[in-house]
């Protein structure tokens, strides 16, 4: 983490739409702590990985941690620091690097903080290695800050983890008198005594001219601090104060660079005078095999003991984090993160809590790393030489860090005792299908990896079930039981079984769709007695098809007919038959029905961007899936943007003139864009929305125009959301769901499911919609007649006259509480009196049915419409709504319901009150 003060305050917005905006379900919550999910894997003989996935306070949290067993003779921890001082590389590269045989790297998490670029990306805190000072750091004042303690975790002489203090001692002899240095290769502050030695990553001190700096050369011994040595140089060289050239550093010695009081120590050294450089640490820490210093502790004697004020930003934030701990023996080291910034993932803890969680796994003393976007934890996965990135971070990315701790076997070659290998299409199989098996990797008796030959590696049935050839097979035999696969005495057992027949056959798609004169590959699944899906050759299959709708060949590939229509294609397995339809398209081709995150993946520029399938509370528009893009802008500054990546770009079946798709929208009044690439790879944006155009809630059908330049065969390759201006940044999250290309400009489709394109008030539903004003349902439906309530006119109200919703007065309302979900809405159509209170003012009723009568107040009331002395209508004279009433018909926005009447007393319908709010808006 960066030197920079990072406060993250967390807003939460609940909102509960129902009717007139799409359904949302909430479960109840309790602050009991969720049943984990966890997952443990041996990594090496002494380590063990493992996964907890739960819920703590309400609040979802992801921990990994890697267990650290020091008694095993081949287990260790060490270290990795920067080469040069200022060099930030990713803990996977640092692990990565550091393995080599015997001394492969089992497990790593990112170690501790570092300057940013204004400090030249520098350590900030001690590292020792080996004995030897390589970068002394600073302790901090102040308990609100990470650091102000000297705590270094650290491999002892012993072999033994250990988290405690230390007193460095870092010291300059002239004379025989001994003086204080500040600290080594850092940029020099106020009052410092910096040494500079030629681990420094430039060639000058970097230093201002308002210090004395003193150059020693040919230094004794060699220029590495190592604890309890006295290395000594001469002055070659002073640089006097406002002399504006830095000084150059050795390769064989030094320089003192002193500003402010610390000059009174070194001014009257002169060329030729010697200078002895001493470091030293305390005798438990000697012969240590590394410290690094971190803060704050978070364990002292196995109970929490936080060093930094619990109430400070830093100890309050919920964050990622990651700490180090070790047991009472400290034989067994923990190696701890939490994920955090990722809604529904991981929240992330403060630190008060993280240090609870640190004490419910065994911690005896437990220190603080760097958190936030720099927490990383690396496993090597079973077989594998080097580490992988397992946690989830909250850049979207790895950050590149200064130092990574290492979970280390340096276990020597040993005999190949385990293999892993999986089928290559898991499932029961139909006799007399092929099929292979993929051999993942071969581990010794050690956990260490073992190079091997594929060809070497034997497959076989203690049943009987298969015949073999290499590593494929085929299914000879009906039975349960495994497959095995053996090398050199390795063997790993797989289950397997063989059916004799089918019991059911299924089309992978219920139906498919598909453009005149194109192609398309059917195919079908199969299954047997107990429901299982059973792998078969699909060449068993036989496919047919009308020729009025098209062909099909004995792969199943299909090619439409000339001409729009529909038709059904049979497919016959096992003497079981499936009929599929097809229908024949026109006018669009359908591209991702968006079932499945297979092919997406999503990133961010300045925010955070999450990528996942919707729940079962959130109805997709067609089929059971839909893309859901979750994004957080806030506290970014320039243009933020959140990507629905394409892995392999999706082919949009030739030139189409738009592309469509339906979306879900969280009114965000984001920018939604795409990116296309043609056929001699030229790339576009295309625009689904003008900038802040998204201000809809709920589903909506949006269009991107094709550029004219775009041509040959087209392919989608993102789908994102942007904000360019910094005080409308927000998070929130949009589904995507049914992308289709689109070849003809006159093709169009309905907004909702129950309204259609010739439905009266389509037009009128959707200007409303696109301007935020009102929204359908979760599932996609309008419900245009049902009947509008009191509460939900007032929402519309509010919304279509963008009325100030903070600082609302109470009107008073027996039933309306401030705690209520829309009352601020409800509060300011009143405070506007748009909408007044029944019983006298008593009461609102917000679950009463608005009448025709209600609405025409509501609308001359709060647009303010002109009136007029004519009455309209017969049956309006004994209503309280007369004039407003007049007023609708005066201003054309209504003619009643037929024969000379209005209607007064009868309930308003959705659909009717959009068509009477459009037009209201459109006149003023």
């Amino acid at each position: 983490m960066h030197k920079r003060k990072q406060l993250s305050k967390l807003s939460t917005l609940l909102l509960v739409i129902f009717l007139l905006i799409p359904n949302l379900a909430f479960a109840e919550t309790s602050n009991t702590t969720a049943a984990p999910i966890t997952e443990s894997t041996k990594i090496s003989q002494g380590v063990h990985y493992e996964y907890t996935n739960t819920t703590i306070n309400n609040d979802a949290q992801a921990f990994r941690q890697l267990i650290v067993d020091l008694n095993d003779p081949f287990t260790t921890v060490d270290v990795s620091y920067p080469t040069p001082l200022n060099k930030l590389t990713t803990t996977t590269s640092q692990a990565n690097a550091y393995t080599a045989l015997g001394q492969q790297v089992a497990g790593a998490v990112n170690g501790s903080f570092f300057w940013g670029s204004d400090q030249g990306y520098l350590p900030m805190y001690l590292i020792a290695y080996r004995d030897r000072l390589m970068n002394a750091g600073i302790i901090a004042s102040g308990r609100d800050q990470y650091v102000n303690q000297p705590i270094a975790f650290g491999i002892d002489s012993t072999g033994k983890g250990k988290i405690d203090s230390y007193n460095l001692s870092l010291s300059f002899n002239h004379n025989g008198q001994d003086y204080p240095i500040t600290s080594t290769d850092k940029h020099r502050s106020n009052d410092n005594l910096i040494l500079y030695t030629p681990l420094y990553p430039k060639p000058t001190t970097e230093t201002n001219a308002l210090g004395i700096e003193l150059v020693l050369e040919g230094v004794t011994g060699g220029t590495a601090l190592n604890f309890g040595e006295t290395v000594t140089g001469k002055v070659m060289k002073i640089r006097e104060r406002n002399n504006p050239t830095a000084s150059t550093i050795p390769k064989d010695g030094f320089v003192l660079s002193a500003h402010g009081e610390a000059m009174q120590l070194i001014k009257d050294i002169g060329i030729g005078e010697t200078i002895s450089i001493t470091a030293n640490i305390d005798e438990k820490w000697k012969g240590a095999s590394f410290m690094l210093t971190s803060g704050p502790e978070l364990v002292k004697e196995g109970k929490v003991n936080l060093g930094i004020d619990p109430n400070s930003d830093r100890a309050t934030e919920r964050a990622p984090r990651t700490a180090i701990a070790i047991d009472k023996t400290g034989t067994k080291v923990f190696m701890v993160t939490v994920d955090g910034r990722q809604s529904g993932y991981s929240r992330g803890q403060n630190m008060k809590e993280f240090a609870e969680y640190l004490v419910s796994i065994g911690a005896y003393q437990a220190l603080n790393l760097d958190g936030g976007g720099s927490t990383t934890m690396a496993v090597r996965k079973p077989g594998d030489f080097n580490v992988s990135l397992f946690n989830k971070p909250s850049d979207g990315r790895e950050r590149s860090v200064s130092t990574a701790l290492f979970a280390v076997s340096k276990a020597p070659a040993g005999t190949p005792t385990t293999v892993g290998a999986h089928l290559s299409k898991p499932g029961v199989y139909l006799k007399g299908t092929k099929g292979s098996v993929l051999v993942d990797y071969v581990m010794d008796n050690f956990y260490n990896p073992v190079t091997f030959n594929k060809a070497d590696v034997k497959l076989s049935s203690p049943q009987g079930l298969i015949t073999v050839n290499g590593l494929e097979f085929t299914a000879q035999k009906a039975g349960a039981g495994a497959i095995t696969a053996q090398y050199s005495g390795a063997t790993a057992s797989i289950p397997f079984e063989v059916v004799e027949s089918i019991h059911t056959v299924q089309p992978s798609s219920p139906s498919f769709e598909v453009r005149k004169n194109g192609s398309t590959t059917l195919t079908v699944k199969a299954f047997d007695a107990k429901n299982r899906e059973v792998i078969f050759d699909p060449a068993l299959v036989k496919w047919s098809a009308p020729a009025s709708i098209g062909t099909i060949t004995a792969a199943g590939v299909f090619t439409a007919a000339s001409k729009e229509g529909t038709g059904v294609v049979t497919a016959t397995l096992g003497g079981k038959t499936v009929s599929i339809p097809v229908t024949i398209t026109g006018d669009y081709s359908s591209v991702d029905k968006m079932e499945s995150l297979d092919n997406w993946t999503a990133t961010a520029t300045n925010g955070k961007a999450t990528l996942s399938m919707n729940s079962d509370k959130e109805p997709a528009f067609e089929g059971n899936g839909s893309l859901k893009l979750t994004y957080d802008f806030t506290g970014t500054s320039g243009t933020s943007a959140a990507y629905l990546d394409a892995t392999n770009p999706v082919s949009l079946a030739g030139t189409p003139v738009k592309i469509s798709a339906r979306v879900y929208g969280d009114a965000g009044n984001t920018w939604l864009r795409g990116r296309i690439q043609d056929g001699q790879g030229k790339e576009y944006v295309v625009d689904f929305t003008p900038e802040n155009g998204l201000k809809w809630l709920g589903w909506n059908y949006v269009t991107a125009a094709i550029p004219a330049g775009a041509t040959g065969n087209l392919s989608l390759k993102q789908i994102y959301i942007a904000q360019p201006t910094d005080s409308l940044k927000t998070k929130g999250s949009i589904r995507i769901d049914d992308l289709k290309s689109v070849f003809a400009n006159s093709y169009k489709e309905a907004l909702f499911k129950d309204t259609g394109l010739t439905f009266r008030a389509e037009g009128e539903i959707t200007a409303l919609v696109n301007d935020g004003v009102i929204a359908g349902f979760a599932d996609g439906r309008f419900g245009p007649y049902e009947e509008l309530t009191r509460q939900q006119a007032a929402i519309l109200l509010a919304r279509a006259l963008k009325l100030p919703l903070d600082n609302v007065t109470d009107p008073g309302f027996e039933d309306m509480a401030p705690t209520m979900t829309f009352y601020k809405e409800v509060a300011a159509v009143a405070n506007y009196g748009i909408i007044q209170g029944k019983e006298k003012g008593k009461k609102f009723d917000p679950n009463g049915k608005l009448t025709r009568a209600e609405m025409a107040a509501i609308l001359q009331r709060g647009f303010k419409l002109p009136l007029s002395d004519k009455n309209h209508f017969t049956d309006s004279n004994g209503s309280f709504a007369k004039d407003a009433i007049n007023s609708l018909a005066y201003n054309n926005i209504t003619q009643g319901i037929g024969g000379g009447k209005y209607g007064p007393a009868q309930n308003i319908s959705r659909a009717d009150f959009s068509v009477f709010l459009h037009r209201t808006m459109a006149i003023k």
